[in-house]
């Protein structure tokens, strides 16, 4: 019995020492602490948290929302408190659509947090209640959390979709306006501490850390969000009826450079991001393409700048000019033109015409004032992807071939948004400016074109909506509307020869007299059939005015029949003598050398020329070849050599006359 005592005392006694080492250590851990068990509650409890601010809204010039923010719950979850992985994993992904097999791995995975399922849809929140996932209180089972988020949304849906982008799932720019701003607009991510309750959700966050926290800043396009759905309409409607590949159009000030509207077809939803790359592309800005026709205002302008007058003829050699042993045609077979104007070579959209006068001025004259309008460098919008182009570095190296096709648009590379550019310098009286996609920032900078040249260039962009033009189908009531066309080859990316099937149709221009002024573009990628732009993009481009017209309330200062005959007007030059009409009438003819005389020593020593052919040549070329030489000339006439006297391979000798009949051709 005693001993039965004493093991009871010591026991006892064990005991009480036990518990006061216990109390002991708890009251030390609760005044005094552990370093070792802080940091593992620490570990625990506490975590990490980045927090992303409310991304900044895009708005269009008036202030309508382009892209928005709203709230949306997301499905995580704690695979460290999840029972039944496998049963869970099944029953969540029946209700999700989500594979089974890649939910169990997300569940079985030694985490404190994975994603299940980003931005619930209502019908997510239906089928997770029928599932019992979600139970009638709105608890979830064990291991399961909604997280509050904030979901990028698009209103208008494709209105200006591959103009503003989207975002990836983490509110992060891919594309558009997002990806190039994204910086302003997500605003400051804040990493902070966060208590996190036994589920591994954050609780409680640090309220003067939170201050820090700054949301992103609004942007505001100067894109009109009405005018912009319009011209999408309106460039939908055009490709369905030319049957179009895709299309695009620009809208712009001409004063300052903002962008009123810029649209591409086909295009995509940005709500939904399965769309393929292809139809999110921004064409209007990061694709290249050749000019074409467009481009002949341009050398007109290079003209002018360099003493052409608008009243001087180049020959359009009847629809067909040889250069380099390649034939350079006219666009249709019924066009051969003789001698016109400058005005009448844009009106009529002469490729013969252009290529001649390209090689009259000159590769240097021709790409400096190409340059001088922004041609073959990027613009300055800073869009992301924007192409600079190409141009010839060094004029020394353009073959005569290559120059004559410049003269019409072949053989360059711009983008839609350099040609409007440069025609809104023409149009706003020759001043430079910088295109933009922002309000506010647009500006009107240095002079690049004297105002009589565009003035001249002007007038002869009025030629091509007259009746005679190629853009007559571009014209809209009360409006005086300028303008050119453009049909362009492409090239066939297996043969690399340029396509005879298809082809890219646009027109550039304006409408005279009102204010702001604009510029328009249209361009058909594509189109079927009748491919002409006088039957595809003129037609569009007059919609396009119209729809402006109508929302901004343009006035119709100008009636038709008074621009018609402003149109039609010409500028008349007398001629002082013969020699003298035919040097202001023609250029060099272009890619020709012309012809040389060999020389040769008679019986008696004397120097002797065989002449050669001058039948066929301009006046200017023929003087070219006796250029040097003492010889008399006497002319007849007017236009090119029909009879020379004496006929080609006779010897004459210095002093002699040469009489050279001239008739028009």
């Amino acid at each position: 019995m005693s001993g039965y005592r004493s093991r009871l005392t010591f026991l006892f006694s064990a005991g009480l020492v036990l518990a006061g080492l216990i109390l002991a250590r708890s009251a030390w851990i609760q005044l005094i602490g552990d370093a070792k068990l802080e940091r593992l509650a620490k570990r625990q409890f506490r975590s990490k948290v980045l927090i992303s601010p409310r991304r900044g809204l895009i708005l269009d010039r008036n202030g309508e929302p382009l892209a928005i923010n709203l709230d949306a719950q997301s499905l995580a979850a704690n695979p460290n408190q999840i029972k039944n992985p496998r049963q869970l994993s099944q029953a969540v992904a029946k209700a999700l659509g989500i594979p089974p097999r890649m939910l169990f791995q997300k569940f079985s995975e030694k985490r404190d947090f994975v994603w299940i399922k980003r931005h619930l849809s209502d019908e997510n929140f239906l089928s997770l209640k029928k599932a019992r996932i979600i139970d009638g209180a709105g608890d979830l089972s064990d291991g399961l959390w909604l997280v509050k988020e904030s979901q990028r949304v698009y209103p208008h849906n494709e209105v200006g979709a591959a103009l503003i982008g989207n975002v990836s799932i983490d509110s992060e720019g891919v594309e558009g306006v997002e990806f190039w701003k994204d910086e302003q607009l997500r605003g400051r991510v804040v990493s902070l501490d966060a208590i996190k309750d036994a589920l591994g959700r954050p609780t409680f966050i640090d309220a003067n850390v939170a201050k820090a926290i700054k949301d992103g800043e609004n942007l505001q396009l100067s894109v009109d969000a009405s005018l912009q759905y319009s011209v999408e309409q309106e460039l939908q409607n055009a490709i369905e009826r030319s049957h179009a590949r895709a299309g695009e159009v620009i809208v712009m000030n001409a004063e300052n450079g903002e962008i009123l509207a810029l649209a591409n077809q086909p295009t995509s939803n940005p709500n939904l991001r399965s769309a393929p790359a292809s139809l999110r592309r921004n064409r209007a800005v990061v694709d290249g393409l050749e000019p074409g026709s467009i481009l002949k205002p341009l050398l007109l302008t290079s003209a002018l700048m360099n003493g052409w007058k608008l009243s001087d003829k180049v020959h359009g050699g009847f629809g067909k000019f040889v250069v380099q042993g390649k034939t350079i045609s006219e666009a249709e077979a019924k066009e051969k033109y003789g001698w016109m104007t400058l005005d009448q070579m844009i009106q009529f959209s002469s490729n013969v015409g252009s290529a001649r006068l390209a090689l009259s001025l000159g590769s240097d004259k021709f790409l400096s004032t190409l340059k001088s309008l922004g041609i073959g460098s990027k613009t300055g919008l800073g869009f992301p992807g924007e192409i600079s182009g190409w141009l010839p570095s060094n004029p020394k190296t353009v073959s005569p071939l290559s120059l004559a096709n410049m003269g019409f648009g072949q053989g360059i590379v711009v983008s839609p948004l350099q040609m409007i550019k440069a025609y809104g310098m023409i149009f706003n009286g020759g001043f430079q400016i910088q295109p933009t996609l922002f309000l506010g920032e647009g500006k009107k900078g240095a002079r690049v074109l004297p105002q009589k040249i565009s003035e001249q260039v002007i007038k002869a962009l009025a030629t091509v909506t007259t009746e005679e033009g190629t853009g007559k189908k571009a014209r809209l009531d009360g409006f005086a509307v300028v303008g050119k066309t453009g049909t362009a080859q492409t090239v066939d990316p297996i043969t690399k020869r340029y396509s005879s099937s298809r082809y890219i149709s646009s027109f550039m221009g304006s409408a005279i007299g009102v204010e702001p002024k604009l510029v328009i573009f249209t361009m058909l990628d594509g189109p079927k059939g009748v491919y002409y732009a006088s039957d595809t993009a003129a037609p569009l481009f007059r919609e396009v005015l119209e729809a402006v017209a109508n929302r901004f309330s343009l006035p119709m200062k100008v009636p038709s029949a008074e621009v018609r005959k402003l149109a039609l007007a010409r500028v008349n030059q007398e001629i002082a003598d013969q020699i003298q009409t035919s040097q202001a009438m023609v250029a060099p003819s272009a890619g020709v050398i012309p012809p040389s005389l060999r020389a040769f020593k008679n019986a008696s020593g004397a120097i002797e020329f065989e002449l050669p052919s001058f039948v066929g040549l301009t006046v200017r070329e023929a003087l070219q070849s006796l250029e040097g030489k003492d010889f008399r000339v006497s002319l007849r006439g007017f236009g090119v050599i029909r009879v020379q006297d004496p006929p080609s391979g006779t010897r004459i000798k210095p002093g002699q006359m040469i009489k050279l009949e001239l008739d028009e051709p």
